[in-house]
């Protein structure tokens, strides 16, 4: 059974007609042809990515900087009053091509378009635990590659490799220690803070 094309790999290749209104090294930017609104723009990698984290880095820089770039010059050129970046990760989340894309959507005085998402709850404890579980996979995978570099798997410069050992050493000597129930009293009264912010 033959691979189905990417819809978008194929505008970059110029297999599908577009128009174009932004390129640089890493990706380029062509109107919807389906806009939601007018200058609805897409952002495209040009190489295909079907997951924001398996961009390179400096793709994630060549991405930002279109972003930058054309939010500035819509606001400029169609005197939009405002913009939604919008970015879908998944066919849940609305993702509806198999390629990583970022829209740009200008907005306008009375355009309808309704961008909303309902503010939730949750305690306090919930919270710690979320921040608990993302802090400590993002530091059990710094460590993972920090240790790489130690061992040689991942080449790199030879001051970059002693940069590594050195926050290697840094983050094995200083472990984060698990607050303990009764420090309750250190955390943010986060109901206090949302009354608060309700205020302004």
């Amino acid at each position: 059974m033959a691979e189905e094309k990417c819809l978008f790999c194929e505008i970059i290749k110029g297999n599908i007609p577009s128009l174009k209104v932004f390129e640089n090294e890493g990706c380029v930017a062509v109107l919807s042809i389906k806009p939601v609104s007018k200058g609805h723009i897409l952002i495209l990698p040009k190489n295909h990515y079907s997951f924001i984290g398996n961009l390179p880095d400096d793709l994630g820089f060549h991405i930002i900087g279109a972003i930058k770039a054309l939010s500035t010059i819509l606001t400029q050129v169609l005197m939009c009053s405002g913009l939604n970046i919008v970015h879908n990760v998944g066919g849940i989340a609305g993702q509806k091509v198999n390629h990583v894309c970022f829209e740009i959507i200008p907005r306008y005085a009375d355009d309808k378009i309704k961008i909303d998402m309902p503010e939730g709850k949750t305690d306090e404890d919930a919270l710690y635990e979320q921040q608990k579980l993302i802090t400590s996979a993002i530091r059990d995978s710094t460590v993972k590659l920090l240790e790489a570099i130690k061992e040689g798997k991942i080449e790199v410069s030879k001051e970059v490799k002693e940069q590594a050992l050195k926050a290697l050493e840094m983050m094995n000597k200083d472990k984060p220690k698990l607050k303990k129930d009764s420090e309750k009293s250190e955390k943010v009264d986060l109901f206090k803070l949302e009354d608060e912010l309700e205020k302004i």
